[in-house]
């Protein structure tokens, strides 16, 4: 399969480049920076600036659409929002008209969203069948983003919407930035802990991306978490084990609201998400349990 790929040079778009060239498909990255992107990508990956490389006539046997600003480099003022939403809204719209003008429609979009759609919501249980609990910004982030990607079905593609947890990887995102100060011992509880974190590692997350990709069966939305969310109280304690640190520390609710303004909400709220169509499938998660995937990701970290 040749599949293009935006935000391939992210985080989690370079291990699923990685995993596509592995099973012999040829990925096709779409960047901003191509420079910068090639020396991470698995050797001979094409890389294009702007959609506007891609002829008419090109055969794509699929798209992996992740592309979006880091949500967590910089306080939420008005026009940083307006960058965010406008970096998944426009690029996915711009996917949606690159397959509008091929002549051949490629076959499936698995386009990207996040668990933020829910909203803060507590300690309800959320699945792929629940509503937005509050219509805050990540809400109305996830929707817009959503929304764009459905008007691929007008063009007869099946459609994916995958709807991620934190991802958990020690080459980036999260945990990498979090593993260099918990073993110094100064990892800390984020306000009371008792918000709920919907974790999944990124074997499985490249797993289920996959999986979208390649099965002609599988279509709609997804919950890419693991089936056991967690507290953040849990994820810090389980975080200071695994680096074998005490964890007596914490970060204060109103002081996180000080230094980050808005953005604080995505570290004092939360979601408990549970991956209910990926389970009624037969998913078989290689990682459902935080203790087991943290022994992972930092025994070779």
């Amino acid at each position: 399969m040749k599949v293009l790929v935006t935000g391939g040079s992210g985080f989690i778009g370079r291990a699923l480049c990685a995993r596509l060239v592995s099973a012999g498909h040829r990925p096709v990255v779409l960047s901003r920076r191509p420079a910068r992107a090639r020396p991470v990508l698995p050797p001979d990956t094409r890389v294009v600036a702007s959609l506007d490389e891609i002829a008419d006539h090109e055969v794509l046997d699929g798209i992996v659409n992740l592309a979006g600003e880091n949500l967590f480099s910089g306080r939420w003022t008005g026009p940083r929002k307006d960058r965010l939403l406008a970096s998944r809204v426009r690029t996915t719209r711009a996917v949606v008209e690159l397959c509008r003008r091929l002549t051949h429609t490629p076959p499936v979009l698995v386009s990207g969203s996040a668990v933020g759609f829910y909203g803060d919501a507590g300690d309800a249980e959320l699945t792929e069948h629940s509503s937005a609990r509050r219509k805050d910004f990540g809400y109305r982030l996830c929707d817009s983003w959503e929304q764009t990607a459905r008007e691929s079905q007008r063009l007869g593609m099946r459609l994916c919407l995958i709807r991620t947890g934190v991802v958990l990887g020690r080459d980036g995102g999260m945990l990498a930035k979090l593993l260099p100060v918990y073993r110094l011992g100064l990892g800390a509880r984020l306000g009371n802990g008792a918000q709920w974190l919907s974790w999944i590692h990124l074997d499985d997350m490249t797993t289920i991306l996959m999986r979208a990709l390649e099965s002609p069966a599988v279509e709609g939305i997804f919950n890419a978490t693991a089936p056991h969310p967690v507290t953040q109280r849990h994820f810090h304690r389980a975080l200071a084990s695994a680096v074998h640190r005490p964890a007596p520390w914490v970060a204060p609710a109103p002081l996180l609201k000080l230094l980050l303004g808005e953005l604080s909400g995505m570290l004092l709220g939360g979601q408990r998400v549970y991956p209910r169509r990926l389970e009624d499938q037969g998913f078989s998660f290689r990682h459902p349990v935080l203790e087991q995937a943290l022994a992972d990701l930092v025994a070779d970290s």
